[in-house]
């Protein structure tokens, strides 16, 4: 059968041609498949990723979710203003359950303080679909106040339309009350206006060019006529009346201590142009009738003006204010040159009075009383040093310290006071203090004559020496030591002026003093002023757990003398109790006054 063709039936090779025709197909069907089955594949895998992925952003989302309720107070309302939600710290801070807030209206915890025009600006930012944000104070059911720092959104539906809205909210009550504490220290109690600290902070600031200080003149003489009540008014009425005729844009008005007020400007003036704007003042001031508590009251005023640097204004203006006075001229404008020549001037003329005191024995003691506050008697008394010019008017030391310091004469004035205070009490059973500062310590002749006073004097242990804390000690070595010597004769040892300096407390207690004088700087405020409160507490506590005796100074009404007894003060000095005098008062003369 070789070279014989095999030949395939017709049926088996029409069957074998249809199928080589089909096999195209066939294959692109499989292929097909194979690219179905692969798409499937792929998008199986993308969506366990995508659920993967969606799973941890829920996740991300219900971690963001508890992190803004733990730091937020979160609230919905519909475009109504009605709540819709609320969550748990909104419900804590407002004091309202869920169910007392949902479906209420926002205003259920609307403070009355908000003003009106501060919701109206609200909504119509809100409904014109952009956020607002902004301060409220808002009340809770128990009537607290609490204030809230406020970012309210419109959520939009798909038609851009305003379908809900979201409100955040933060908690700064702390905040606002920080700054409310603040506030009330830079502010003056009795007239609402910035205080002296403000007005220091705003020099700090550099942004004036010029001040005036006004003083009420004898404004003593209307408290006594009229009583501190109406005094009190008299200086509110004046605050007010000096508010509502400022520029507010260029000016800024300040109630300093007692009977001061401070202007600061910002306009760049000269002295030729303060002249006329102080003249203008006065006398509109002149023809203005105070009409307070059916007294009528006009009020003239002296001023002190400068202008130029900022850091030098209020020392400027203070000099002129002075030199206006001393002069009786209604104002005074600060010019260096004739300042300067006139301080020297009044230097000389007061080194000269000085030593004519020393060379006529006219330098004097005075003497005020301490009282006990619990046997409320005189116990002891501070002696005072005093001069008297050849006009025979009595200088306190506010005059003529600056300048003995200055010219070397401080030394012999100590010893003249110490003379006199030993002499008047020699031949007495009775305490008595005298003022040293560290110059008197640190000097050796005065050193020794302090010494050789306690030698010859038979009752040393009635003699206090008053330390003047406030001027600050740089040697505590000296101190200590010349304390310790001090001791040994039986005298003892007060720290004045304590609460005002800047000394370590911790070296001035090792000085182991017997008497503590709380500065009057704090105690005549310490009526209306909590700080000063809370510093004579601190300093009594002090004093009892290191058995020393606490002092208050500048007790000058029987509300103050009540409040210091209260906080456990046991002496008190000030003019309620007695004025310094040329000689010993009693309790009765004392009380009498």
């Amino acid at each position: 059968m070789s070279g014989l063709i095999f030949k395939r039936p017709k049926r088996e090779q029409k069957s074998l041609k249809s199928w080589k025709e089909n096999q195209p197909l066939q294959s692109l069907v499989d292929t097909k498949k194979d690219e179905l089955q692969t798409l499937n594949d792929q998008l199986s895998v993308a969506f366990k990723d995508k659920s993967h992925e969606l799973v941890e952003q829920i996740q991300l989302l219900n971690e963001y979710k508890k992190a803004v309720d733990y730091s937020t107070i979160v609230s919905m309302a519909d475009k109504n203003g009605i709540i819709t939600y609320v969550n748990d710290a909104f419900v804590k801070v407002s004091g309202y359950s869920n169910d007392e807030l949902i479906g209420c209206p926002h205003n259920i915890i609307r403070h009355p303080d908000n003003p009106s025009e501060v919701f109206a600006q609200m909504w119509e930012t809100i409904l014109n679909k952009q956020p607002w944000r902004g301060v409220i104070k808002n009340r809770a059911k128990d009537g607290s106040a609490y204030h809230v720092d406020t970012t309210i959104t419109p959520i939009l539906d798909n038609n851009g339309e305003v379908k809900r809205f979201l409100a955040l909210r933060h908690d700064i009550t702390q905040v606002i009350e920080q700054k409310e504490r603040i506030s009330r220290q830079l502010t003056d109690r009795l007239t609402g206006l910035p205080n002296r600290l403000q007005l220091i902070e705003d020099l700090e600031g550099g942004e004036y060019a010029a001040m005036g200080l006004l003083n009420l003149d004898s404004f003593q003489e209307l408290n006594n006529l009229y009583g501190y009540k109406i005094g009190d008014e008299i200086l509110k009425s004046f605050g007010q009346y000096l508010s509502e005729n400022l520029n507010e844009e260029k000016c800024r008005l300040y109630k300093l201590p007692s009977d001061e007020f401070a202007i600061l400007s910002k306009a760049s003036l000269d002295n030729d142009s303060l002249t006329p704007l102080v003249m203008e003042l006065i006398q509109t001031l002149d023809s203005h009738l105070f009409l307070i508590n059916e007294h009528e009251i006009y009020i003239s005023i002296t001023v002190g003006m400068c202008c130029g640097n900022s850091t030098e204004l209020l020392i400027n203006s203070n000099i002129a204010l002075k030199n206006a006075k001393r002069n009786k001229m209604p104002f005074e404008i600060y010019d260096m040159n004739k300042q300067e020549k006139e301080h020297y001037a009044n230097n000389q003329e007061m080194i000269k009075t000085l030593k004519y005191a020393l060379a006529h024995d006219l330098v004097i003691a005075y003497f005020q009383p301490i009282y006990n506050n619990m046997t409320r008697k005189i116990d002891k008394y501070e002696t005072l040093m005093r001069i008297v010019n050849e006009e025979g008017k009595v200088l306190t030391p506010f005059f003529f310290l600056d300048v003995a310091h200055k010219a070397k004469i401080y030394p012999e004035l100590t010893k003249a006071i110490l003379r006199k205070a030993f002499a008047m009490f020699r031949d007495k059973d009775i305490c008595f203090s005298v003022n040293l500062s560290i110059e008197d310590i640190r000097n050796s002749n005065t050193h020794a004559y302090i010494f050789d006073a306690l030698n010859s004097f038979d009752k040393p242990q009635n003699v206090i020496f008053e330390i003047i804390e406030s001027e600050g000690i740089d040697n505590y070595t000296i101190v200590k030591e010349f304390v310790a010597e001090v001791k040994k004769y039986g005298a003892r040892i007060a720290i004045d002026d304590f609460g005002s300096g800047y000394s370590n407390f911790m070296h001035l207690l090792e000085l182991e003093a017997s008497f503590i004088k709380i500065d009057g700087s704090i105690i005549k405020n310490i009526l209306q002023d909590r700080s000063s409160q809370i510093l004579t507490k601190t300093i009594v506590s002090m004093a009892k757990d290191l058995d020393m005796n606490v002092i208050a100074e500048f007790v000058s009404s029987a509300e103050i003398l009540d409040t210091v007894i209260a906080m456990g003060v046991c002496h008190s000095q000030g003019y309620y109790l007695g004025e310094p005098k040329p000689y010993l008062i009693d309790d009765d003369e004392a009380l009498k006054e």
